[in-house]
């Protein structure tokens, strides 16, 4: 029997680069891929919807993300393997601490092999084991994502946590009233995470300061794609657009999305040409109108980009979608 979706749950699972709209908690999201890659992706996840969740992912394929994270929590990110993959405009390291506010529209782009733990809680929570852990609470998390990379034997103490407590959280997974509020292990462990951020933070201070205005540029450019993407988009004119010179644009565009402003483009006019096809054939569109309605006038170049993005052709891409 399903459990109706407020009780708690555990999932462990394999999931394929389409179905990777629900593998952060709190955060349902639009995926669109950037390269080709048919790994499926391990997804486990520990939750109390609306109260608190831990998700161990392991991502095996190359994509965007965005979305808007829950309005009532926090989630902290604890990198274990980066892979050159960047959320919110930082560039990500290993052993980094990203922290996420409520309410933040969430960008990432995520490269195979990026692994992480992220706890998610209600903000009450996590101020209230900030208070207890350092004495104080950071007035920037309530504002805007940050990140704080952890001293060696930090990282490896918290770590050594994460894997433990998941196993422990997935043999209690059958017993609501026993993971309806937070377990006495995770606010442990976010108490660890706290200092050890605390800490880190008095010695290398400052990670993300100069992040905002390249993720401010990169998503004005993404806006701007979307509002003009059946036309012609030189990179020139994007600059023009934006303000910006070549130089600044491409490194906007390599550390918020880890490809250039050429290839974003790309990858977003292919992910959009696959939306409209999935519901082609109840809207009665062709291969050649979606194309056209994407900017894209090569469909022998179009055809093959496709398959080579998602491993079938734009007509097996309609034949597979259900008509309404």
């Amino acid at each position: 029997m399903t459990k109706r979706p407020s009780l708690p749950s555990y999932r462990d699972v394999e999931l394929g680069p389409d179905e990777l709209t629900s593998a952060a908690s709190g955060l349902p999201v639009k995926v669109d891929r950037l390269s080709s890659g048919w790994l499926p992706s391990r997804i486990r996840q520990i939750q109390s919807p609306g109260k608190w969740a831990l998700d161990l992912p392991e991502f095996h394929c190359a994509f965007r993300a965005v979305g808007d994270f829950s309005p009532s929590s926090i989630a902290l990110v604890s990198v274990q393997r980066a892979c050159g993959s960047t959320i919110c405009g930082i560039p990500l390291k290993d052993d980094m601490v990203v922290t996420i506010p409520a309410g933040t529209t969430v960008t990432a782009t995520i490269q195979p092999g990026l692994r992480y733990a992220a706890a998610v809680v209600p903000t009450a929570i996590w101020a209230e084991i900030q208070a207890l852990s350092t004495g104080m609470i950071e007035e920037q998390a309530a504002d805007h994502p940050s990140a704080v990379r952890l001293a060696t034997s930090h990282a490896q103490a918290i770590r050594n946590q994460i894997e433990p407590m998941a196993d422990c959280f997935a043999a209690a997974s059958t017993d609501p009233i026993q993971l309806e509020h937070p377990p006495l292990m995770l606010v442990e462990y976010l108490g660890a995470l706290a200092d050890a951020r605390a800490v880190s933070d008095r010695h290398e201070p400052g990670i993300t300061q100069s992040v905002g205005r390249h993720l401010r540029q990169a998503r004005a450019a993404e806006d701007f794609i979307h509002a003009h993407i059946q036309e012609e988009i030189p990179i020139v004119r994007l600059c023009k657009e934006i303000g910006v010179s070549r130089r600044q644009m491409e490194y906007a565009f390599r550390a918020t999305f880890g490809v250039s402003p050429l290839e974003f483009i790309r990858a977003l006019r292919l992910n959009e040409a696959r939306r409209q096809l999935t519901t082609a054939r109840a809207s009665g569109l062709s291969v050649t109108r979606v194309a056209m309605e994407v900017g894209i006038t090569h469909l022998g170049r179009f055809a093959a980009s496709y398959r080579s993005l998602f491993g079938e052709s734009p007509k097996e891409t309609i034949h597979r979608a259900r008509p309404s």
